[in-house]
């Protein structure tokens, strides 16, 4: 199945796309990006991709090239390109552009904007079945940026190391005071006494788009989220818990460290909340959302 790259409106074959070693995002990963799913061919929640992606901009001083109308139609045009059989995994990239070797941006003419749509290889389903295992990482996050999702992305790196290390599918961060943050591509959720808690935006973690349906959803469904800061030992000890991103929406994990989390199956909270959540996402996929 295809891949397909639309670098600054022009679309091609992954082979043949190019771009500067030059590129301030390539020499020192100054530039932001956004990733999310399509839902019957299209994504169901573009605007909140663009509203975090415009967030990430101002973090960094750098200026999306495109307004949200003209990204939204060349995202369009990308995964229609690509033409895969089923669903699409889509990231769009801004970098600073080409520029001097030297950190300094005003060396660089003009952004560049790239969409990339392949093919989506979702999680198999005996792990919503059975839940997976992860780990707490022994890397601490950097909390001041953590919000702004920059190019700059090699702590997700190790922590995909250190979990792959250890048979584990998601490794998941500490701040530098030791409280839960979350993963290399994730959310982390707990469930302690019926609640579900999870670490607060304020804490340090890149609040995901998936994390923020989940958050309505709860609220609809009478599932009560607290948001706070929490120690390891919670996450350790929980009756339940699960993880959040775009590409595998809620994934429940039954093992933390090596550990069974409850009785190691998956809890009827997270069932309530998975069941819910698909359904969410099959009514806006129905409705042909795009904001």
């Amino acid at each position: 199945m295809p891949t397909r790259v639309n670098i600054n409106g022009t679309i091609s074959a992954s082979e043949e796309a190019r771009v500067s070693v030059f590129d301030h995002g390539f020499l020192y990963g100054d530039s932001i990006y956004e990733s999310f799913r399509t839902y019957r061919k299209r994504p169901i929640l573009f605007e909140r991709n663009f509203a975090r992606l415009e967030k990430a901009a101002c973090g960094i001083s750098l200026q999306v090239p495109w307004s949200a109308e003209k990204l939204r139609t060349e995202v369009y045009r990308t995964i229609d390109a690509a033409n895969n059989v089923g669903e699409s995994l889509v990231r769009i990239i801004v970098t600073r552009g080409e520029g001097d070797l030297t950190p300094d941006p005003d060396s660089c003419d003009r952004p560049n904007i790239l969409i990339i749509a392949l093919p989506l290889h979702a999680p198999a389903d005996n792990l919503y079945r059975d839940g997976i295992s992860i780990i707490i990482s022994g890397l601490k996050r950097d909390t001041h940026i953590a919000s702004i999702k920059t190019g700059n992305l090699i702590h997700q790196v190790l922590g995909a190391q250190e979990a792959s290390a250890k048979n584990a599918v998601e490794a998941i961060f500490l701040t530098p005071d030791g409280y839960v943050s979350d993963g290399t591509r994730s959310n982390i959720y707990f469930v302690k006494d019926d609640d579900v808690l999870t670490p607060a935006s304020e804490v340090g973690i890149v609040a995901g788009i998936t994390r923020s349906l989940v958050l309505e959803v709860a609220g609809e469904i009478g599932i009560r989220i607290r948001e706070e800061k929490f120690v390891p030992t919670e996450v350790q000890d929980a009756d339940e818990a699960f993880i959040t991103s775009t590409t595998r929406g809620i994934l429940p994990v039954t093992r933390v460290d090596g550990r069974q989390v409850g009785d190691g199956t998956v809890g009827q909270v997270t069932q309530r909340l998975m069941n819910a959540f698909r359904q969410r996402v099959d009514a806006l996929a129905g409705e042909g959302r795009g904001g």
